[in-house]
């Protein structure tokens, strides 16, 4: 059973400040030895969003591993959709724009897949639905990591905390679309009315009214939030088919790093929508607080269980955010050696 600490939001104490929090939390969750490269991953939002990790937080991690000797970069990946983290170029003046600088937060940001999302490392799993995945190199020959991820809702997966942070913010552009494929769309003809919003979305020119390029296409579906005639038909199943697969990529760099990896979920401004968004919407549960440990899959676990709690005097849960049950991925994490799902909370 793993341990998951647990640092309550109502505690308003100066002392229990989350610089403070952080602090007390770290030398239980630290992989970091003296001379280490330390990767900090984190998802410093899409421009336009207001409610991911503040640099403050990040900071603070920063600091501590230098304290512990180590040699920290904090970094991101490229994504598949459009918005100013296609490329590495934009990645970092957006990350730059939201406050993430070397001067903020005491080290380099250093995009983990390269230019354009192509550098990467392949890392065998022999899961049920990868073989392999391939995660971003800088993330692969750091020689530690400290994943922080802002517990929120997601549209494909439900929720997005430190398993999804491994098994999509982990990954090269290829490991990414790998996760992806089982979402590849098609277009419903008879709703279709070409209006051009799907072509325009699309990085990869991969749709031409009333088709998509099954080769071009990378399975993302931003076409499909974009259509307001719903002509845009991932294929059946296609939610759980991609959990699985993200689930299963999480032992990526959890294998690429030989387990040597600390887990922070913070969890305040809990909104519907990923950090990719470039809005944020009002949050649908109350703030919880910090959660931290070793294993991401009880972290989840946890995290999952504490917004259900919350949200269970209203007859809701995470599931009915979306329509999304996030414990597919987390099971499939679990399957495939991320970690278990039983917990025990600690202070």
């Amino acid at each position: 059973m793993s341990k998951v600490i647990f640092k309550d939001a109502k505690i308003t104490r100066p002392q229990d400040s989350q610089p403070e929090q952080i602090k007390k939390i770290f030398p239980h969750i630290s992989p970091v030895r003296k001379g280490d490269i330390v990767a900090v991953k984190i998802h410093p939002g899409e421009y336009g969003n207001t409610t991911h990790v503040r640099p403050v937080v990040v900071r603070t991690v920063v600091d501590l591993v230098i304290e512990a000797g180590g040699i920290p970069f904090v970094t991101d990946t490229t994504t598949l959709y459009k918005g100013m983290k296609l490329n590495a170029a934009d990645l970092i003046k957006g990350a730059a724009m939201n406050g993430f600088t070397h001067a903020s937060v005491n080290a380099p940001f250093i995009v983990a897949d390269g230019l354009r999302g192509n550098d990467g490392r392949e890392i065998e799993l022999n899961g049920e639905a990868l073989g392999s995945i391939t995660i971003a190199s800088a993330i692969a020959e750091a020689d530690s990591m400290i994943v922080v991820s802002h517990g929120k809702g997601h549209p494909a997966s439900g929720f997005g905390g430190a398993v999804k942070h491994l098994g999509m913010g982990c990954l090269d552009r290829a490991g990414k679309i790998k996760v992806h494929e089982a979402g590849k769309p098609s277009i419903d003809p008879e709703k279709c009315v070409q209006c051009g919003e799907c072509v325009e979305i699309c990085p990869w020119g991969a749709i031409t009214p009333p088709d998509i390029d099954p080769v071009k296409c990378c399975g993302e579906l931003s076409c499909a939030d974009a259509c307001s005639q719903e002509a845009i038909v991932p294929p059946p199943f296609a939610s759980e088919k991609m959990q699985k697969r993200l689930g299963e990529a999480a032992f990526g760099p959890v294998k690429a790093l030989k387990g040597r990896i600390g887990y922070i979920n913070w969890v305040y401004d809990l909104t519907p929508g990923c950090d990719c968004f470039n809005f944020s919407a009002e949050k649908f549960v109350e703030d919880i607080g910090i959660l931290a440990g070793c294993d991401p899959v009880a972290l989840d676990s946890a995290t999952i269980d504490m917004i259900n709690e919350r949200l269970k005097p209203e007859g809701r849960s995470i599931n009915t955010v979306w329509g999304v049950d996030p414990r597919i991925h987390i099971e499939a994490a679990e399957q495939i050696g991320c970690g278990s799902r039983e917990y025990e909370i600690t202070d």
